[in-house]
């Protein structure tokens, strides 16, 4: 070709064919090319869209994320050292590594920036009045973009203690050889290993006795490991307060995951009025339920009644839902919380409250109607606390009258008690103000030795005298000094009665007659008559 002279078209097409293969492809080309079937997230793990994003094959999750991220330009911060383990399971526990995954992936924030123009031109075309996210927080004040930032993060802390505590984690039971305590379980949670399998709430098949005592354990360890997750995230908190938080909302926070579940399958599962337990067993309304079951029939019919009205009309979303299990759990107003942690479990639920305010703000028109749905909730949580109360009065008399010992766990007792539990806080009462402060541990530690209460199968938690005081002080004070325990039994001797078995009680000590002889303590007569 001479000089100065210009290629044929041909020359120039092929010309500009090879440069194209050469050059590499844009983002938006990119984004337009398939993923094949299978492929993961770079991010998380989890199961990629079908097309690239930002350079990589991501989920729809980490998507959003990141487009979030650069598109309002968040910033994070990490409590944890900034090396948080990022996966299905726990994606939205730390936004700042999650956000630093995206980079090293291989995401790109300009591609971001690149889409964002061809946004403002379709916007320009949309209705102002359009409800979308990412113009809110365009508009929004730092203040308000903080508190939805936090809200966000409290949701998604939820979510995943709401989801590990339902999964099953398929490790084996631990061999113990004593009974361990509930502030045990609560330092140890691999002390429950064994009874963590998965919540599935299909009710396929009425609950027989069995059933049902495996449904009452498996929620038992899904609240504790509740309670224990959310008040482990106030480290002030210690584990006396977060036991007095266990048991004040243990029963309701059972009533309430019940309640739930079974508005979710009516229709799809069962017969209508149902309850819906953990292991795809149901109870029925109008049918007597098994014996040793943990729900009485009154128990039953509320939940039933409130799942039909309340619930149904409430529509509650999987956040608010979230939301008001915390609720529930942080009670300021729990027996035995400390007066140091009066104030923060006050303060976290403050913030409960804060964030479920904003979610009904943002389902309602207007702030009168999201305060409206706020107070319908509370009165919700207020019912269920009401029956909560109910159902342990029917535990107690469970746990008291039972027929066989070895029916009973050992963890419902201490969580329970029986119908004795009010009289021998009395006792406790009644001791501290007879003994010197010195003598009180020396008394009960010399006590349980002499009168034999080593673990005897997890029922340690019941001394001697407080047996006798319960028994006797209460219901036959004026015999009560004719009688002194003697050994370990399964009943207690009444005077006037024709057997020995008279009064039956779970593993505790009987009375025969003796001399004038008061209980190791040596409590005076005057304090029981």
């Amino acid at each position: 070709m001479s000089a100065g002279a210009q290629p044929c078209s041909n020359q120039r097409a092929s010309a500009n064919a090879a440069d194209a293969n050469d050059r590499p492809p844009t983002y938006l080309q990119q984004s337009k090319e398939k993923t094949s079937v299978g492929t993961l997230c770079v991010v998380c793990g989890d199961r990629a869209c079908s097309h690239l994003y930002y350079g990589v094959a991501a989920c729809h999750g980490c998507k959003c994320f990141f487009w979030r991220t650069v598109k309002s330009g968040l910033t994070y911060s990490c409590r944890f050292g900034g090396d948080c383990s990022i996966s299905t399971a726990g994606r939205n526990a730390c936004r700042f590594c999650r956000f630093n995954r995206c980079i090293k992936a291989g995401m790109k924030i300009e591609a971001v920036r690149m889409e964002s123009k061809k946004a403002d031109k379709k916007k320009r075309r949309s209705d102002i009045d359009t409800d979308d996210e990412s113009s809110h927080e365009s508009i929004d004040s730092p203040v308000a973009k903080r508190q939805k930032s936090d809200d966000h993060l409290l949701i998604s802390t939820l979510s995943l203690i709401d989801k590990t505590a339902a999964d099953g984690n398929g490790k084996k039971a631990l061999t113990m050889e004593l009974q361990p305590s509930l502030e045990d379980l609560i330092e140890e949670p691999a002390l429950l290993n064994g009874h963590r399998t998965e919540m599935t709430y299909k009710s396929f098949t009425v609950a027989d006795e069995t059933l049902c005592s495996n449904g009452e354990r498996r929620l038992l360890t899904w609240t504790l490991d509740w309670c224990r997750q959310l008040t482990s995230i106030e480290d002030d908190l210690k584990t006396s307060d977060k036991l007095a938080l266990f048991r004040a909302g243990c029963t309701p926070l059972t009533l309430f995951e019940l309640a739930i579940h079974t508005t979710s399958v009516r229709g799809k599962f069962g017969p209508e009025n149902l309850i819906a337990l953990p292991n795809d067993s149901y109870l029925q309304q109008d049918v007597s339920p098994p014996s040793n079951c943990f729900l009485n029939p009154k128990t039953v019919n509320a939940l039933v009644q409130l799942a039909n009205r309340n619930l149904k009309s409430l529509e509650l979303q999987p956040k608010e839902i979230l939301l008001m299990k915390a609720l529930i759990i942080l009670n300021p107003d729990a027996s035995g919380l400390s007066t140091t942690s009066d104030s923060t479990v006050s303060a976290f639920r403050d913030r409960v409250v804060a964030a479920l305010f904003n979610i009904c703000s943002e389902r309602q028109m207007d702030a009168a109607s999201a305060a409206a749905r706020l107070s319908k909730m509370h009165f919700l949580i207020s019912q269920i606390t009401l029956m909560a109360s109910d159902l342990v009065e029917h535990l107690r008399l469970r746990n008291t009258f039972v027929s066989d010992v070895a029916e009973l766990d050992p963890i419902l007792i201490q969580l329970y008690g029986d119908i004795f539990e009010d009289t021998r806080s009395m006792v406790h009462m009644a001791e501290d103000a007879y003994l010197a402060p010195s003598q009180r541990a020396d008394s009960r530690s010399q006590g349980s030795q002499q009168q034999g209460l080593q673990h005897n199968n997890g029922y340690n938690h019941w001394p001697t005298n407080e047996l006798t005081v319960s028994c006797d002080a209460t219901f036959y004070p004026e015999t009560y000094s004719n009688y002194s325990p003697v050994s370990s039994s399964s009943y207690v001797s009444v005077p006037g009665s024709t057997s020995p078995e008279f009064f039956p009680r779970p593993h505790f000590y009987a009375f025969a007659p003796a001399q004038t002889h008061l209980p190791f303590y040596d409590l005076p007569q005057s304090c029981f008559m």
